[in-house]
């Protein structure tokens, strides 16, 4: 064996070589380079596949169907369940997706609990872990006992994984078809494994991107020498404009705001996440309060990134800049003007947040003072009472900015709550 490695040294010192010179770049890469790789195996077998899709969720929807069903004696076993609690444990209950993800919720909210105290009394499986699988197999008048969370959330949890499993692997074939993240949805929850919901939105996404970008160059309609990012502009305006019959905008559109919805702010990468803002704020440009909103929302996400880096604060002052332009949303006969004001006031709060992470104090005062003014449209009862939230944060904002300008006094004026 030494000797082997002797004779063979060189070549493996070029090969680490290599790996480490590439691998900085592989591992930023990484999301487009397994992009092209999954691209390359689906094409062996043709791509998108519904054939091969539709019988891979045929499988997994199988497993499922199988777990809720049972024949009389199973029926009959479950009567003896409830019946006498002591053979709890040997019983399979039906399978009901809704009990295991409370199940999964339940011991998640009990993680530091001591194991003696998981156990649940009488009165909480009857009022609280009922489910309408096991309505049939009791009396109109009889009280029916729910399972014990644990036991049943581990007598389903492999066959539910199964089935996660083909669902995923249907989505190598799926291309532009909601259906398969929806499936995956559908049973991650009852697994606790709501990062496979993200992971899914995520590749429907791109692989919306990609397909559409398949179809585009086997149309030759794509010219050559683009980036990476003229790509996908392009890939964004066919999806938009409903380009083509098999790949829905609203499907698109939906993977999109499931993403935002599904993730905190710090479950992203900055990249990742601004992608995705990116993608929504193109499909909701010609709807202006659907536009403010989201820019809002990357502002706030460009805030939370500037204690990291503060160049993020300035990221976020353009967005909440934008986001407080709401002249052509008020043109809008239907918007409700009240809100909309709210949505300005806070929008200009929280830019001269940015300015004052900055140090940039007398620009954040600058634009505190400019909302004094304005106060009446966060504290009045025609904005549906006041906005306690916003009026503290934008006390406690001045307060801090007027000490770091050296103005105790005035700063001490104003009140820590009304």
């Amino acid at each position: 064996m030494n000797q082997i490695l002797r004779e063979n040294l060189k070549y493996i010192l070029a090969v680490l070589l290599v790996w480490a010179i590439t691998f900085p770049w592989v591992l930023q890469n990484k999301d487009t380079l397994l992009a092209d790789l999954t691209l390359y195996y689906n094409s062996l077998f043709g791509y998108p596949n519904p054939a091969i899709t539709r019988e891979l969720v045929a499988k997994g929807d199988s497993i499922l169907e199988g777990r809720k069903e049972g024949d009389s004696n199973f029926i009959a076993k479950i009567s003896n369940f409830i019946l006498n609690e002591e053979n709890s444990k040997s019983v399979v209950l039906p399978l009901d997706l809704h009990l295991m993800e409370k199940s999964c919720l339940y011991f998640r909210s009990k993680e530091h609990v001591e194991e003696v105290f998981l156990e649940l009394t009488w009165r909480e499986k009857a009022m609280e872990w009922g489910s309408p699988l096991f309505q049939k197999i009791s009396s109109p008048d009889e009280l029916t006992l729910g399972p014990n969370p644990k036991d049943y959330w581990n007598s389903h949890i492999e066959s539910v994984l199964e089935a996660l499993d083909y669902y995923k692997r249907a989505m190598r074939f799926s291309g532009p078809d909601f259906t398969v993240p929806k499936r995956i949805e559908s049973v991650s929850w009852a697994v606790c494994r709501p990062a496979e919901i993200l992971l899914a939105y995520k590749t429907h996404m791109m692989e919306t991107e990609n397909y559409v970008l398949h179809l585009l160059e086997k149309e030759e309609k794509l010219p050559s020498g683009l980036t990476d990012i003229q790509k996908r502009s392009i890939a964004l305006s066919v999806i938009k404009r409903s380009g083509y019959e098999d790949v829905s905008p609203n499907d698109y559109l939906e993977s999109l705001l499931r993403q935002i919805l599904l993730t905190g702010m710090k479950s992203f990468s900055p990249k990742e996440m601004d992608s995705v803002y990116e993608r929504i704020l193109y499909f909701v440009g010609n709807n202006e309060r659907e536009y403010l909103k989201f820019r809002f929302r990357r502002g706030e996400l460009f805030y939370q990134l500037g204690a990291e880096d503060p160049v993020y604060y300035k990221k976020g002052i353009l967005e909440f800049r934008e986001a407080a332009n709401i002249k052509l949303a008020s043109e809008d006969e239907d918007v409700n003007l009240p809100a909309l004001l709210v949505h300005q006031f806070e929008s200009i709060l929280r830019e001269s947040q940015c300015y004052h992470k900055l140090g940039e104090n007398k620009k954040a005062l600058a634009i505190l003072d400019s909302l004094q003014p304005k106060l009446r449209n966060v504290d009045e009862r025609s904005v549906g009472g006041t906005k306690l939230q916003i009026m503290q944060t934008y006390r406690e904002t001045k307060r801090s900015v007027l000490r770091k300008l050296n103005r105790f006094e005035e700063a001490d004026e104003i009140p820590l709550s009304q």
